[in-house]
């Protein structure tokens, strides 16, 4: 594919997303520049603040039949000249017809130059030929170059013409009769571009390194500018001698060269299109370039195909392959898209005096006529929402900012249940004229797609709309409750391992300093999710496993926890917890959904052990064993530990010297007493960090 168009790129915008009504419903909401750049621009621009707004005047002009339109060029007579491929020809524009000039025996025309006489030039590939079609049709070979690719023309102000070639990177001046040589050669393969100063100043742009040069009259070049992209596809300089480069920069750039099987080595590539999606990372930029001052970017665009630069009024347009997209740039900061052809790619623009801007596209070549003027009617026509489940459609509204007098925004709207589109969506709403919104009475469905129409008045300013909104809510569907945690571990029958199987410590086995909360305060907790993303509300309850009814623990809760079940008050034993979950907050009584879960035995303890048997026998060493056994109704035993005259805690071991009954015999070794009293107490927890403690005092005499 040709290195001046064929770069693989496309816009990457954001998706409009639903915003939530409060507790009831969404709102599907179109506002920004990238939602409002997803839509079908029917006769409307977008701006970069965020605004659709009319487009420019745009006329069809009949009569090109050909793939691409390759380059355009403007004569000083207002006709304007088309090269095309499929087939390679010239076409001559006037008024609102394209006729056939010259078809080219040469596989590509790829630049055209409209020359003061009234002829004009066609560049061409892969041979370096130079045609001249005069007015009246008769073609003659104005030069034979030894390049393969005249990639683009200029003339210079004493009517010397210069010529961009490749892929060995010279540039030509040749004089009125075609003669001349190369004014000089860069190390770069391919000289894309050309602008040409009033004072015989040019600029090229290169493909390789993206660089910009600035070449005088004896043949010396300047660099000027050194892009971040790739590639310069297009140049342009106003009238204030501001210079813009159009660049593009893609992982995979094609390049000029032979196709695969071809015999001849300066053969260009299959003229095909690009496809609608280039390769990641691909995108171009603009900028205005000082020559003494610098460059600036104006626009970055990911992921486009850009081919062509155009000045009107105060901004520059850029054509594109964004879906046949031109967007413009001007002084101030504000961007936009400015229009959208009929066609997959925008591959040329010029500059036709007062006929406007002429723009030639490809797949399918057109051509078309951009005036500077605001049409009357445009229509703009969004993305289809995806609601993501069957939904009823509620009200539509609009934010915009009026025109002048006569001029007014429409809105209408179908439904449907297909990605697309087709038979069987509904019909159109009836048109709404007012902004602050009325009832939709469309069929329900998945999908939704709006129209918006804007009208302008003559001598007025048109009308800008800035957002539309339409309310929707989903066919109800039943929450779901994902997990219930009592002090933090699931008792929905879940594992209770923790990561890599490794089993996770009892949260009551650290020191009686750690414990933090009573046994008697359990930590509910709940995992739930509404499809609908409604808001839920729980109810939670319990009851004894010998019980049949269901006791309130709380009710009305909207978090998910966790809450604080007091079980001071409740019976030791076992129990079940049962939750519901609904969405009765955000749906009417007939439509509110629950879902509920009931957990495994939950056992509820809340009574310490027991330290009883505590007997003192003393040795012949003087020192003592002291024996005895703790007990627990409900749960294992955890910790024994022994205080001796009220000194520091130390740790107690069971007969077996493993800590995992309800009962645990315990032996403890004292040191050699002194004679006198001496007090030891005894402290155990069950594994619900309850506590308790006995004591035996020993007499020393």
């Amino acid at each position: 594919m040709m290195r001046r168009c064929l770069l693989l790129m496309t816009i990457a915008l954001l998706p409009p997303l639903p915003i939530a009504l409060g507790a009831v419903g969404m709102t599907w909401s179109t506002a920004g520049a990238q939602q409002f750049a997803e839509g079908k621009l029917q006769g409307v621009s977008v701006r970069s603040t965020g605004e659709v707004e009319l487009a420019p005047e745009r006329e069809d002009i009949e009569g090109l039949t050909a793939e691409f339109v390759w380059d355009l060029a403007a004569g000083e007579d207002g006709t304007v000249y088309a090269a095309t491929v499929g087939p390679p020809a010239v076409y001559a524009v006037r008024d609102r017809r394209a006729e056939l000039l010259h078809t080219s025996d040469q596989k590509v025309v790829l630049s055209v130059l409209a020359l003061p006489d009234g002829s004009v030039l066609a560049g061409t590939g892969p041979n370096g030929i130079i045609h001249r079609i005069s007015r009246a049709g008769r073609v003659t070979t104005f030069a034979d170059l030894e390049a393969a690719y005249v990639w683009d023309m200029a003339l210079g102000p004493h009517s010397e013409i210069y010529c961009a070639t490749g892929p060995t990177g010279k540039l030509y001046r040749l004089n009125r009769a075609g003669e001349g040589a190369a004014l000089l050669e860069l190390k770069q393969k391919n000289l894309m571009c050309l602008a040409v100063a009033p004072d015989g100043t040019v600029y090229v742009g290169t493909d390789t390194d993206g660089y910009v040069y600035r070449v005088d009259g004896g043949g010396r070049a300047t660099l000027i500018h050194d892009a971040d992209e790739d590639e310069v596809h297009a140049l342009y300089l106003d009238a204030e001698d501001r210079l813009y480069a159009c660049t593009a920069q893609g992982e995979e750039s094609a390049r000029p060269g032979p196709p695969a099987g071809s015999a001849d080595a300066h053969d260009p590539p299959p003229m095909t299109p690009p496809p609608a999606a280039g390769p990641p990372g691909a995108f171009i930029s603009i900028y205005r370039i000082l020559p003494e001052r610098g460059a600036e970017r104006l626009l970055r665009i990911d992921r486009v195909f850009m081919l062509s630069l155009a000045p009107m009024g105060e901004q520059v347009l850029l054509g594109t392959g964004a879906g046949g997209r031109v967007f413009g740039v001007g002084p101030s900061p504000v961007s936009r898209v400015v229009t959208e052809l009929d066609a997959a790619h925008v591959t040329a623009m010029v500059a036709a005096g007062a006929q406007g801007v002429i723009v030639g596209t490809g797949s399918p070549g057109g051509l078309f006529r951009l005036r500077p003027g605001m049409r009357r009617t445009g229509t703009y026509l969004s993305k289809p929402f995806d609601a993501t489940y069957l939904s009823r459609w509620g009200r539509l509204w609009w934010r915009h900012v009026a025109g002048g007098i006569g001029s007014d925004i429409r809105v209408r709207v179908r439904t449907g249940n297909s990605s697309e589109p087709d038979d069987h969506w509904s019909d159109w709403s009836p048109w709404a004229a007012d902004p602050d919104g009325e009832a939709l009475d469309r069929p329900a469905g998945r999908f939704a797609q709006f129209a918006a129409e804007l009208r302008g008045a003559p001598g007025v300013d048109g009308p800008r709309l800035v957002e539309v909104g339409i309310s929707y809510l989903q066919d109800n569907r039943r929450p779901r409750i994902e997990d219930l945690l009592v002090d933090g571990q699931s008792v929905l029958g879940k594992s209770a391992q923790g990561e890599g199987g490794r089993p996770r410590r009892p949260s009551n086995s650290s020191s009686r300093d750690e414990q933090k909360t009573p046994p008697s305060l359990r930590q509910v907790g709940w995992q739930a999710a509404d499809p609908n993303e409604d808001e839920l509300i729980y109810t939670l309850y319990c009851r004894a496993l010998d019980e049949t009814e269901w006791r309130l623990v709380a009710e009305d809760v909207r978090a998910d926890g966790p809450h604080v079940w007091d079980t001071s008050r409740v019976p030791d034993g076992l129990y079940v917890l049962k939750l519901v979950a609904g969405d009765r907050l955000a749906r009417p009584g007939p439509e509110a959904l629950t879902d509920e879960r009931v957990s495994i035995p939950v056992l509820i303890d809340n009574r310490g052990p027991a330290v009883r048997d505590l007997r003192a026998i003393r040795r012949p060493d003087g020192s003592f064993r002291i024996t005895g056994t703790v007990r627990d109704e409900l749960s294992s035993i955890t910790k024994i530990e022994v205080s001796q005259n009220a000194d520091d805690w130390q740790p107690v071991f069971p007969d077996d010297a493993m800590l995992d009954a309800r009962e645990e015999a315990f032996g403890h070794e004292t040191d050699v007493l002194e004679p006198g009293e001496h007090v030891f107490v005894f402290a155990a927890a069950d594994a619900r960090g309850n506590q308790g403690s006995g004591k035996v005092v020993v007499q020393v005499p």
